[in-house]
């Protein structure tokens, strides 16, 4: 076919190559930059959301156990329907999937900002509107998740959902202190429609991405159980991804907790009122931003298990010395710098489950990791019990060295992880994306779409030490399981 020839030409390839360097190279590619323009919009609506749900609950009861009434209303079917939206990702069209339900969280978000504009906002209304952006949620994140490696090309995917990871983290930073600033100049209204407004942003720029290659062509069984069993079958069967998604539970149960006891930090520790509160939340979303750019730059640093190790014992001592400061200068340091190494190790354990999982079935294994977030109450239970008795600080300081005694036992016995590596694979001209379009358009085959894109390959994963000279980035395997060289180019 003549017009298969001219696909490595600019104009059938979006990738610009690696003019932002090596933590930016998935930018280049304009299908991802469109979604992570859209993905940024999504999240900061998400986090002022929020705010402004737990100022207006405050404001319509004046009890603060309201604040965890609205909290449980998005928290419950978020956890409860995670299955049922991983399922769904992987049945349908990704794309279509989350321009409905970004659609659905304009319309709440639109429907609270006219209560309250309208004086007739009453309390139970935000827990009706709780439900259904929880609900939302449910479907839209592991569709969010899944859509990444479609976007980019097989050997920018880690480096991609690393970025992904930054922008979430960056909108910690800005979207709190943006709706706090701007509740009483516009008043609560007005900030739920410019939330509605941020809402609805992705769904244009996500209509810039391609319609194809975003459904599985996978048989699909007659049942959700029966798929979603499917997938607990699947990370039974494979030791790696099992013990990555326990490795994964770190993060909600050690780190997150501590983050919802800033306040008594704040409060109690530092006497520093709502402002120092600000300065807390804020450095852990800096460290969050640092600490993804980091995992970006290391995307082709083959020792993933040892990289998850160091930041996940970064993480633990620097909550140690954060533990033991009084005042909030320091403490403000120590904090930011432990939220680097968690996210460097949270993001690299995402990234590494998304790159190995098949495309098929990461929807619903993306769903499981997600879940694990809603186990982030028996973190937080019993760091806010064990302040009450014996002060935040020794409580914290307790947690901090469970966690680093808890990791070094974990890694300890599990070699797999320890010695885990994951080269990047050979360089793909194209996104499956890219690919799936040129093949509707009749440009090129399924076949030459599959060697364009390497689709029949997965990273090249090992788990024990090289005995050989050979490095992991020098080799990866064709989908017969054969060992090949991979070209030796820059990302």
């Amino acid at each position: 076919m003549s017009s298969a020839d001219s696909i490595a030409d600019p104009p059938a390839n979006p990738s610009r190559g690696s003019r932002l360097g090596t933590t930016f190279t998935s930018l280049s590619e304009r299908d991802f930059a469109w979604f992570f323009t859209g993905n940024l919009a999504f999240f900061i609506a998400t986090q002022m959301q929020f705010v402004t749900r737990g100022y207006l609950a405050f404001q319509l009861t004046d009890s603060a156990a309201a604040l965890g009434y609205v909290t449980a209303a998005g928290a419950l079917p978020m956890l409860l329907g995670s299955p049922f939206g991983g399922v769904v990702a992987d049945r349908v069209n990704k794309k279509r999937l989350l321009l409905v339900t970004q659609l659905v969280a304009t319309a709440a978000a639109s429907s609270a900002g006219i209560l309250v504009l309208t004086d007739q906002i009453e309390f139970w209304h935000l827990l009706v509107i709780g439900v259904v952006s929880g609900s939302v949620f449910a479907f839209n994140m592991p569709a969010r998740q899944a859509i990444v490696p479609q976007l980019v090309p097989r050997h920018k995917m880690m480096n991609a959902i690393s970025l992904q990871m930054g922008g979430q983290n960056l909108t910690r930073v800005v979207a709190p202190a943006l709706a706090g600033g701007l509740i009483a100049p516009i008043g609560v209204g007005w900030v739920y429609v410019l939330i509605a407004i941020l809402f609805v942003t992705p769904v244009f720029s996500e209509l810039r991405i391609p319609d194809h290659g975003m459904t599985n062509t996978r048989k699909k069984s007659a049942r959700v159980h029966q798929e979603f069993a499917e997938a607990l079958r699947y990370i039974r069967s494979d030791g790696t991804i099992g013990r990555l998604i326990v490795l994964g539970l770190v993060f909600p149960l050690f780190a997150i907790p501590l983050y919802q006891l800033l306040p008594v930090f704040a409060d109690e520790v530092f006497d520093a009122g709502a402002g120092g509160l600000g300065l807390l939340a804020a450095s852990t979303g800096v460290g969050g931003v640092v600490g993804a750019l980091i995992a970006a730059a290391l995307t082709r640093y083959e020792r993933k298990g040892r990289l998850m190790l160091v930041s996940g014992i970064w993480l633990g001592l620097l909550y140690v010395g954060f533990s033991q400061f009084d005042g909030l200068a320091p403490a403000v340091v120590f904090l930011s710098l432990g939220s680097v190494g968690g996210v460097v190790m949270q993001t690299t354990n995402n990234a590494v489950i998304q790159a190995t999982v098949p495309d098929e079935i990461r929807g619903r294994v993306m769903a499981i990791v997600l879940m694990s977030f809603g186990l982030m109450p028996l973190g937080v239970i019993p760091l806010s019990q064990a302040a009450d008795a014996f002060g935040p600080q020794t409580a914290l300081l307790g947690s901090a060295i469970i966690m680093i005694v808890l990791l070094l036992v974990f890694f300890l016995v599990s070699p797999e992880l320890r010695n885990l590596r994951v080269g990047a694979g050979r360089r793909a001209q194209l996104s499956p994306a890219q690919a799936a379009k040129l093949v509707a358009e009749g440009k090129i085959t399924d076949a030459h779409a599959r060697e364009l894109t390497n689709i029949d390959e997965r990273p090249l994963v090992t788990t024990q030490d090289q005995t050989s000279p050979t490095k992991a980035s020098d080799v990866t395997t064709s989908g017969q399981g054969e060992p090949r060289p991979a070209p030796t180019e820059p990302g």
